[in-house]
């Protein structure tokens, strides 16, 4: 027996006042639809506003050539809604037919926009911005039965029991304690260790045994490592496993409000992972030459369209691949360079790499610190670098059109050189200079001696704090480029395409990074970045959701084309170099219309832009 009643306790009629949910409730009626049958016409009038108790409904876009599942731009299902747009605006554009048979609350229009107008909160619910509109594309787009892995939490999934053991406690007992636990390691008490404990592996306790020579008898705590990596419970399983990646470990103490809760082990959360990333990450590692990087590199590209066929959020993706390109860079540079070049030199990825923004390789953007004392002749240096170079485009790394690679002098210098070029560019206010300053912004360290990288990266924000003339040039490049909307606010293209870097990405991009310069953030992320500026009360948090969205919208648009570039050319090593176009034409109503959206918030970003920082147009 179907009710009549509507469930007001939900989003969006919990909204509602007490009266105006007994006028929704006196009004609402019971539809019925057979499968296949219209449910509203495009074009025609709408009988009012459709909540869906059982059964799916298909939205129909019938201005776009091709088959049906060209035209069919969203699906709704049991607890939908539908037809606001359609009521709203008096007219219908598309069509809405039962998918299976179907039975809705139906709410009339009249009724529907009295509440509209009468309530400012309800109201606000159906004219959504692009943030809200993200939402509903993630839900649309991922496949049929994928699984969201971005949102699974570490408390929800794979936290084992820690093994807490006295720092007396004997080798021989530890084993047996983590033996009868099945686990790999134990938290061993120290007051003077991070979070008043310390970490000892199974491994740790073979080396001490066999290698070491300890007697079983030795207390535990002779052995034991002081710096836990840690973990929030309520942090992303995503997130645990890119950690891991970057400081290539196996596993995580996972917190909850200063206490320990449990262990995370990387075999755990690959469990819920796709097995790719593991192998990934396993097969850079072992690797001893140049040739088995390449081939872990190939397996970098399958990894991406496992990631995106699996509907893993555009975010994630970017951070798990940048964290696995950077081991590659990284793992290159260990096994190129004799010891002694390691300890005084810190290799760096620039722009979107550093970032942590990059998914298919584009080009290498690169840098190296070099220590003032370092004596390394230019017979050596320059043959030693060059190679490293050729050896980087070999595994996939193609070469960069600005020569912005650690061959090129100009950014192979030592720390001095640094200083002084760096101090240059702020006093020369060239847009290629400004560029160059901002690529440098967004180094992340990989290989190396990283307190000289660290040491450079905190000289160079401090030495820019307080420079509103340099920062309004620094963010002049972001009005060079118009944003391409129509007179009527609509996508404008060519034949070629929509080039979406210049367009979105890179405005918003280097946008925030002049914000995040003018208010001292060092975070190089955009996401991140936008966060603390938000935080900060450098920007609305409207705002600053919206420009998640639009990024995260043009990073997955660029994804697709770059994806279908690849398949095209039949190339999985990394050689084909994407461009950055898309196809606008090609996309469906639902990704069009977000696409405008997100370019209006540019558009708006901009205009603020240009006040907040005073820059000219």
């Amino acid at each position: 027996m179907v009710s009549e009643v509507l469930n007001t306790s939900i989003p969006p009629f919990d909204l509602l006042s007490h009266e105006q949910i007994e006028t929704l409730q006196q009004s609402v009626s019971i539809a019925y639809f057979q499968a296949g049958q219209d449910i509203i016409a495009a074009g025609g009038n709408p009988e009012g506003l459709y909540i869906i108790i059982k059964g799916k409904v298909e939205e129909y876009d019938e201005s776009i050539s091709g088959t049906r599942d060209d035209q069919r731009v969203a699906q709704y299902s049991e607890g939908d809604l539908f037809g606001s747009l359609a009521v709203l605006k008096g007219r219908a554009r598309d069509k809405y037919q039962a998918f299976e048979e179907c039975i809705c609350h139906l709410v009339p229009a009249r009724v529907f926009i009295d509440l509209v107008h009468d309530n400012p909160e309800f109201r606000h619910f159906f004219h959504k911005g692009l943030a809200t509109m993200e939402k509903q594309r993630l839900r649309l787009t991922v496949p049929q039965g994928a699984d969201d892995f971005s949102l699974v939490r570490i408390r929800d999934s794979v936290l084992r029991d820690p093994l807490i053991v006295a720092p007396s406690t004997s080798i021989a007992d530890v084993v047996l304690a983590m033996r009868d636990a099945h686990i790999d390691c134990a938290l061993v008490e120290c007051e003077s260790c991070d979070e008043n404990y310390g970490l000892v592996t199974g491994t740790d306790l073979l080396d001490a045994l066999a290698l070491d020579g300890l007697a079983r008898e030795t207390p535990v705590e002779t052995i034991t490592t002081r710096e836990l990596i840690t973990v929030n419970a309520s942090e992303f399983l995503f997130n645990a496993l890119i950690l891991m990646t970057r400081k290539h470990i196996k596993r995580v103490v996972v917190m909850d409000h200063g206490e320990v809760v449990g262990v995370s082990e990387l075999t755990d959360i690959l469990s819920y992972l796709t097995g790719q990333t593991h192998l990934a990450g396993v097969q850079i590692e072992k690797a001893k030459t140049v040739a088995e990087l390449a081939d872990a590199s190939r397996a970098l590209h399958a990894l991406i369209r496992t990631l995106n066929a699996k509907g893993v959020k555009i975010r994630f993706m970017m951070e798990l691949l940048a964290a696995l390109n950077g081991r590659l860079v990284a793992k290159l540079y260990e096994i190129s360079m004799p010891s002694e070049v390691l300890e005084n030199t810190a290799l760096t990825v620039l722009g979107s790499e550093g970032r942590w923004e990059q998914i298919v390789k584009t080009d290498q953007d690169n840098a190296l610190i070099i220590a003032d004392d370092f004596v390394w002749p230019d017979d050596v240096r320059i043959p030693l670098l060059n190679q490293f170079t050729e050896d980087l485009i070999s595994i996939g790394f193609p070469r960069c059109p600005g020569n912005i690679m650690v061959s090129n002098p100009e950014w192979a210098q030592t720390i001095s050189a640094w200083k002084a070029t760096m101090t240059a560019w702020t006093q020369d206010m060239s847009e290629a200079s400004q560029m160059n300053m901002a690529i440098s912004l967004d180094g992340h360290f990989v290989a190396g001696n990283k307190a000289l990288y660290q040491g450079l990266s905190h000289w160079a924000h401090d030495h820019m704090r307080g420079n509103d003339i340099f920062l309004a040039h620094f963010a002049q490049p972001v009005l060079s480029f118009g944003v391409p909307l129509t007179l009527f606010g609509n996508v404008k293209s060519d034949s070629q395409g929509l080039d979406i870097k210049k367009a979105g990405i890179f405005p918003l991009v280097h946008g925030v990074r002049s914000l995040a310069l003018k208010y001292r953030i060092r975070q190089t992320n955009t996401y991140r970045r936008i966060e603390e500026l938000v935080a900060a009360g450098a920007i609305h948090e409207r705002l600053g959701r919206n420009l998640e969205s639009a990024l995260s919208l043009f990073m997955q648009l660029r994804l697709q084309t770059q994806i279908e570039q690849l398949e095209a050319a039949g190339t999985d090593d990394g050689s084909q170099v994407t461009h950055n176009r898309i196809d606008v034409t090609g996309l469906n109503r639902l990704d069009r219309d977000l696409l405008r959206e997100a370019l209006h918030v540019i558009k708006e970003f901009k205009e603020w832009l240009a006040l907040e920082l005073h820059i000219r147009g």
